[in-house]
Order: structure tokens, then sequence, then C-alpha cells
């Protein structure tokens, strides 16, 4: 599709409290074909889980993006690779992504760092300097999938001290293990991941079973719950499960995790991955915070699998591998990556 520039008067353009100096400007739809979309978006541009978002590549001068919010959500935008984080307001507001870049080939990022429940993000569109085009970058040809609990989203993981907990400041979704990892690969990345979701049973100690993450699994935007997913339109080539933390959580009032209810949905959500992607590499996981008895679980369940493997992610070594509510840090997100990556290449 040939991208249209529109002619607009000159606009004050937000980014936290600074402005644009374009003279004049060109919009470009959110439909135009040198946008990519990453992630799960929704026919009308939508995007929620950690790590959806989009690229695209510009030849000169000033980007800026409009974007509705529900509530207030994080993206990290990154071009030519330089990272910034900017903080979206509830209601639609506009950004500058970029200023008076120079002539020559620019790639822009745009990443969701929050995780789904912290807000729904509408992507209007972009504006671009008059005499400025964009053009559509190349993608990697391998895919990533990991699917996962607050640890697979960056939960607290820039945190302070441990009683810091979650925040849309602190949590780093580009910073996650399972991002690390994508980029390590040079593989594109799809994250469905929610804190407090487990495979079986949830953290929650009433309704656990409503909306465990093979059921979130299904959804475009699990809040809206409005658009399935279309499992054909990703194909990836490694699929990693990182889920048992929750499952294993509140067993003192909640009773322990029968192991046989953990495999068995187990089971009936790998098989149908397996079904929906049979080329793809299953990785089953847990750790780094409550490994045990699902590591033993899994090492025994794995062997069912030709095309499934298990590792685990080693328990913490140090404080500063600690982010909030004892998390991983971004320390300790990289050496899982590093694990998870020797892991997928050995595999």
């Amino acid at each position: 599709m040939h991208t249209i520039k529109h002619l607009i008067k000159p606009s004050l353009l937000l980014l936290f409290c600074s402005y644009s100096s374009l003279s004049t400007a060109a919009n470009i739809s959110p439909n135009d074909d040198s946008i990519f979309y990453t992630g799960r978006v929704s026919a009308d541009h939508r995007f929620a889980w950690t790590g959806s978002g989009f690229n695209l590549g510009v030849n000169q001068g000033s980007v800026a993006a409009s974007f509705t919010v529900n509530k207030e959500s994080a993206i990290t935008v990154l071009v030519d690779d330089v990272e910034t984080v900017h903080v979206l307001k509830k209601g639609t507001h506009t950004y500058n992504l970029t200023k008076d870049l120079p002539q020559g080939q620019h790639s822009i990022s745009v990443f969701k760092r929050s995780e789904a429940q912290k807000g729904t993000i509408k992507f209007n569109g972009l504006t671009i300097d008059d005499d400025a085009n964009v053009f559509a970058l190349a993608q990697p040809e391998k895919k990533f999938m990991a699917i996962g609990d607050s640890i697979t989203c960056g939960y607290g993981n820039e945190a302070k001290t441990i009683k810091e907990g979650n925040t849309i400041a602190n949590q780093n979704g580009y910073m996650s293990y399972a991002a690390i990892t994508a980029r390590e690969l040079n593989a594109q990345l799809m994250i469905t991941c929610w804190s407090g979701r487990g495979l079986y049973r949830n953290r929650h100690l009433k309704n656990d079973r409503d909306g465990v993450m093979p059921e979130l699994f299904n959804y475009v935007l699990p809040v809206e719950q409005e658009e399935n997913w279309q499992p054909a339109s990703y194909v990836p080539d490694w699929i990693l499960i990182n889920l048992g933390t929750n499952d294993l959580a509140h067993a003192d009032k909640k009773g322990a995790l029968s192991k046989d209810n953990y495999l068995s949905a187990y089971k009936k959500f790998s098989d149908k991955l397996i079904k929906l992607y049979p080329n793809a590499k299953l990785i089953f996981a847990i750790g780094p915070m409550k490994n045990a008895p699902i590591n033993q679980w899994l090492t025994e369940f794995s062997q069912n699998y030709q095309q499934a493997s298990f590792v685990e992610f080693a328990p913490f070594a140090s404080e500063d591998e600690k982010g909030g509510h004892f998390h991983p840090s971004v320390l300790k997100d990289k050496k899982m990556a590093n694990t998870l990556v020797e892991h997928i290449l050995k595999h």
C-alpha cells in the first residue's frame, strides 16, 4: 500500500513536557504497510500483552505517535537501538518518539514494557516531517514464543528494593529474560504472561481456576477478550512455558498442589500447542522463585515428548538478583536468558 501523506497544521506533540518543532507534517495511518506489528495486536491496532507493539523505518526528521490508553501504561522506544521509556497517560495523547534524525535509514521500535493488566494501548497513527518517508524493516526469520507469569513479564525487575513491588516505572518487560532471549537468538518475540496466573490454578485464594494462562492464551487482548488469537498468524520455532510458581502458592491455605492435576493440565496445554505448531520445539521451565517439586515433575514429564526439553532456572544466588517482591532483577533476567539461550542452542 502506498503511503499517503496528508498535510496538517502545525500541532503541539506531547512527550512528557516537551513539544515538537514540526513546521509541516504528514500523517501515517496505522494500516500503512511500512508498519510491522509485533506480539499480539487487534484488528483496530490495540495491544496489551508484554512485548507487543510495532516497528518501522524512517529516513529523516521527527516522528510522533498517537496512543489512546485506558489506564497508565509504559512502552520502551528504540531508535537505532537507543532506548527511551515513555509513560503513557490515560486518554489520547501524542508522544515524540524521536526528533531531528539526520538523513539516512533509521529504525524505530515500540515495545510494551508493562504487562496486560496494566492497560491496553490503542495505536492511532504517526506524524512525520513532510519531507520524510517511512519504510518497512527486515524482520528476523526465527520466532520465539514465551508463556508465563510475573517472572516472564519482568515484574519489578528494576525495583531498588524487595519491598518496592511492581509498578509502571520498575516493570521492564524489554529486559525480561524472555525478551533478552529473543534478541540473543535474533528472533521475533511473542509473550503472553500475567502476574499471579498459573497453569492449573492461580495464586488467588478464591476462584483460582478462573483465567489460568492456558485460557488467557486464546485472546489477542486478555482483559477485553473480544478477539480470539489466530495461531496461524505466528508460527514459532521455540515455545517456552514457565508456569507453576503460582500453582504452588498458598499451599498452607489451599492444600498442596496435586501432581496429577498439574501434569494433566500441562499435558492438555502441551498437546494443544503441538497440534497448532507441530514443528516447534517446546521448552518446559520452572524457576527461579519456587522450583520444587515441579522441577522433578517436569524433568520426567518432558521425556514424553520428542520435541520437548526441560530447563530449570537456578534459585537466587545473591540479593542483587532479587527485584520487587522477590522476583528476578534485571541482573537475574540476564543470567536466566544466558541459561535459556545456551539450552536452546544445545537442543
